[in-house]
Formats: structure tokens, C-alpha cells, sequence
């Protein structure tokens, strides 16, 4: 079938367009463009490139910068992009745009759901892994930012720090690099652990603190929590699913923005249930390997049970509740065979501790 469509040609040297017919057949390998004096000449459709509106085109062609071709016309529109399918040469846009609105509201809800399910299902299991491939470095350089931002609003207690590390001499906490220890004089019923293997302690839960083996029991939780990465885990998994929405906004910027604040709230960082429970029983393995009494690490969540002013439902708790924790160290110790061994050295230093 032969066409001859009437359509504006402007030939990119004059704003006012001409009036020119478009002759052209099913097989449409060419289109002939032909002005009211007769002349004429050919655009090659594999020098074509276009923009679809309804049912108008604008067509240019590479060979012709500058010119541009307009044509409004149902039943050409539709052989020209089924001629431009065959060769290959529809982009995506307007292969998306060519399967009607409802199919196109269904792929883009489609793929938010796909994005919420990888954004809470998928990135933290491969975020936590992924941790794996970020050398010993990437902790430490973390840590002592974490460290320097934590000493601008704190002070170490000097005396108790060194009593500390004199209490920690006597555990060997299993650990694959050096752990340091500090008290922070605060009356703040608190402990945590940087990436870099600072563990840091305040007065006020020592002053809270009946025995030794409570004490032995924080730093081994807190030193597990060292020696499994769990800072350095976190933080993975909280900048996968950064990195996800700001690749899908461009937002480089926020990638850098969140790993820089990540590394200085370090302190404050709230470990899921499975990383707490994975100190718990790791912090409880290192009491028993070192003859120290477990009953400790139970001791130690009565004491914080006893401080806790709010009881926080457990849907919402980004820790596993105190009292199961409690309850799962009690049932480990009773399946457990132990041996104690009485240490007076670090008993008198935890003395010296509370004082």
C-alpha cells in the first residue's frame, strides 16, 4: 500500500515551516519527501530517529542536523513505529510508552514492591556478609573516629581506667586484635564497644555492680561484640539500604553523608536481636573458658532490669527484651559443665573499682 501524508517539514535554516507530502510504501525502507514545486528528496529510515506524541511524530534525521519533520496521522504513525520495531530502532522509552497506561502503572508498582522486599528482606543478610570484604582497617579507621567525636563531650577517668585494664589482664577474651579499655565518669548506667576495639565503661554501672564476675560479664559481651564485627556489620546493612534509595535518587552525597554519621554515633548504635544474642552466648562462652562464674552475665541483666524505668514493648524493642536474654543465659549455664576458679586479685581490683 502506498501512502501520501501531508506533513510540516522545517529545514533547521527557517523558522517557518514548509508544507510537504510524505510518499511512502508498507515496506517503508524510505520516506519521499516531495515540496509543492515538485522537487524532492529521501530520508533513508535507518538515519531516522524520532519522538512520539499520540498520534503526531517529529522525526529527524542524522544525516540533516537541524531539520525536523511533523506528521499527525493515525494509521501512519502506527506503520512507521511497527517499521522502526523491525530495524530495531525503538529505545526503551517508547517501547514502555507503546504498552498503554495501565500495564505501565502495574510495572511501576510492580517494581516498588520488588524494592521494598530487597530494601527489608534481601540487603541485610547480604549487607552483614558483605562485611567480610571490608579488610580490619575499615574497623579501626571507624573507631577512632567514633572514639575522638565520643572524647569531645566525655572525660576518661584515668585512675579506674588503669584498675580496668588491670581487672581485664586477668580474661583472655578470645579476641584477634588488642582490645583497650576506659572508664568514662559518668553517672550514666552504660557500656559499649567501638569497632577498633575500644570498650568503654561508665562509673555509674560500676557503682551498681555487686561482684566481680558482673564485671568480667560486661567486658566479654562487649568484647564479643569486637571480635564478631557487629559495629562494622550494622553499619552495613544501615548503608545498603542508603545506598539503595539514593542510587534511585542519585544522591551520592547521602551515601557519604550516612557513613559519616554512622561512624560517629557508633556509641549509641542498637544491635539487633541476633547480634545481642550472639554476645550474650559468645560473652557467656568466654566466663566459662576462663573459670569465671556465668551466673555473672545473669546478675548482669538483673541489674539492668532494675534500671530500666520503661518497659519497652517487644515489637518495637531493637533489642531482644532483658528478661529473655536473661531466661536464655539461665538455660545455657544449666545445660553447661564449668569449673570455677576463685581469683583474688581480680576480685580486690573490682573492689578498688567501686570505690
Amino acid at each position: 500500500m502506498h501512502y501520501r501524508i501531508e506533513a510540516k517539514y522545517f529545514d533547521g535554516q527557517s523558522s517557518v515551516p514548509h508544507q510537504i507530502t510524505i510518499a511512502a510504501i508498507d515496506q517503508l525502507d524510505e520516506l519521499r519527501l516531495l515540496y509543492a514545486n515538485g522537487a524532492s528528496f529521501s530520508w533513508q529510515v535507518d538515519d531516522l530517529c524520532f519522538e512520539q506524541y499520540g498520534n503526531c511524530l517529529e522525526i529527524r534525521n542524522k544525516q540533516f542536523s537541524g531539520a525536523l519533520l511533523q506528521i499527525c496521522d493515525e494509521a501512519f504513525s502506527k506503520m512507521f513505529l511497527a517499521a522502526m520495531k523491525r530495524k530495531n530502532k525503538v529505545d526503551v522509552h517508547h517501547r514502555i510508552l507503546s504498552i498503554g497506561f495501565p500495564k505501565i502503572v502495574g510495572i511501576a508498582v510492580g517494581m516498588l514492591a520488588l524494592i521494598v522486599l530487597a530494601y527489608f528482606y534481601v540487603l541485610p543478610p547480604v549487607a552483614a556478609k558483605s562485611a567480610v570484604l571490608l579488610p580490619e582497617e575499615f574497623d579501626t579507621y571507624l573507631g577512632d573516629i567514633g572514639m575522638r567525636a565520643f572524647l569531645y563531650e566525655n572525660t576518661i577517668d584515668s585512675a579506674k581506667t588503669a584498675q580496668l585494664e588491670q581487672f581485664a589482664a586477668h580474661i583472655d577474651f578470645e579476641n584477634t586484635k588488642p582490645l583497650y579499655f576506659s572508664v568514662i565518669d559518668s553517672y550514666e548506667v552504660n557500656a559499649f564497644a567501638l569497632p577498633n576495639g575500644h570498650i568503654i565503661v561508665y562509673s555509674g554501672i560500676l557503682d551498681k555492680m555487686q561482684n566481680s564476675s558482673e564485671l568480667a560479664a560486661l567486658l566479654a559481651h562487649e568484647a564479643a561484640h569486637v571480635n564478631h564485627r557487629h559495629s562494622v556489620k550494622m553499619l552495613c546493612n544501615n548503608l545498603a539500604g542508603y545506598i539503595l534509595i539514593s542510587l534511585i535518587f542519585s544522591d551520592v552525597n547521602g551515601i557519604m553523608a550516612v557513613l559519616a554519621d554512622n561512624a560517629q554515633q557508633l556509641h549509641s548504635l542498637s544491635y539487633s536481636r541476633k547480634f545481642e544474642n550472639e554476645s550474650d552466648e559468645q560473652g557467656l562462652k568466654i566466663l566459662m573458658d576462663n573459670h569465671i562464674d556465668p551466673n555473672g552475665m545473669v546478675q548482669l541483666f538483673e541489674l539492668i532490669e532494675k534500671e530500666d524505668k520503661i518497659a519497652i514493648p517487644k515489637i518495637i524493642s531493637t533489642h531482644p527484651l532483658t528478661s529473655e536474654r536473661k531466661e536464655n543465659m539461665q538455660e545455657i549455664i544449666e545445660k553447661s559443665e564449668y569449673n570455677l576458679l576463685p581469683n583474688n586479685d581480680m576480685d580486690s581490683i573490682f573492689m578498688q573499682l567501686r570505690q
